[in-house]
């Protein structure tokens, strides 16, 4: 009875949230379906006793739908990481106290191997787990402390006023009009080898290779008004750079949680 209560509870959340950010709701639910596809079937008997029924798609938001929500103040600065062009992301001593994406990912992964904890804790750490994996592999949330990770680099999409980071959260991946089903049909098949390759990375790993990202990221296209005014050029170029992403995120997950629930 108490799973039906906790998925009813999120789905119920998921329906009149509006605060989605980070990768926006499509992107997140992706990379969860992406690492679903992934699970072995003692990972996916143990998640069942945690989630019941329910999608990791649908956990994946949740950890946005609750930024605007005064109980949970404490989680807006895990959802990122800042580091400076010439910092370096195995350096901790520059982190922020309040927590990064960093620490949180290597927090709730030991939530998640705590026998201890009760069901509805190990359903918000599985959330929270599934969630900032994809956060670390988005790479304006390995941000460079001057822009609020894009938020404040005001740009144009397809004539539409929009920031950088807006770009890369949502619209590059609402272009298409997919599903978060479709898109994971839509992606190409990741060889198997690349898969264990991928699998073998560490956490800092992860955010190097988004911060290694920044200059793509930030080499914009100019109309003639000298205005950021972003669209098929830049989306060419930097799509297939994204797609990579979210199924760097995908598959990763599903490895994460095969070691956590399935050894």
């Amino acid at each position: 009875m108490k799973k039906i209560t906790l998925a009813t509870l999120a789905l119920t959340i998921s329906a009149f949230s509006s605060g989605v950010l980070a990768w926006g709701q499509t992107g997140h639910r992706i990379v969860a379906e992406i690492g679903e596809n992934q699970l072995n079937d003692k990972a996916r008997a143990a998640i069942a006793e945690i989630v019941g029924e329910q999608k990791l798609a649908i956990l994946s938001t949740w950890p946005d739908e609750i930024r605007s929500d005064t109980k949970y103040p404490q989680t807006f600065p895990w959802h990122y990481v800042s580091i400076n062009d010439d910092e370096s992301v195995y350096d901790f001593h520059n982190r922020s106290d309040k927590g990064d994406v960093l620490e949180a990912l290597y927090r709730f992964e030991k939530k998640l191997r705590d026998p201890k904890l009760s069901q509805q804790q190990k359903w918000q750490a599985l959330s929270f787990y599934i969630h900032f994996v994809g956060d670390i592999h988005q790479p304006l949330h390995v941000g460079n402390r001057h822009d609020r990770g894009g938020n404040n680099v005001k740009v144009k999409w397809f004539g539409v006023d929009s920031n950088l980071h807006r770009v890369w959260d949502s619209q590059m991946i609402d272009a298409y009009g997919l599903s978060y089903t479709e898109y994971v049909d839509f992606l190409s098949i990741v060889p198997k080898d690349v898969q264990q390759q991928w699998a073998k990375n560490s956490y800092e790993d992860w955010a190097n290779e988004s911060k290694n990202m920044r200059e793509k990221v930030y080499k914009l296209e100019q109309n003639r008004k000298g205005e950021d005014d972003l669209g098929y050029k830049y989306g060419y170029w930097n799509r297939p750079d994204m797609e990579k992403r979210l199924q760097q995120a995908g598959y990763r997950l599903g490895a994460k949680l095969n070691e956590i629930f399935g050894q």
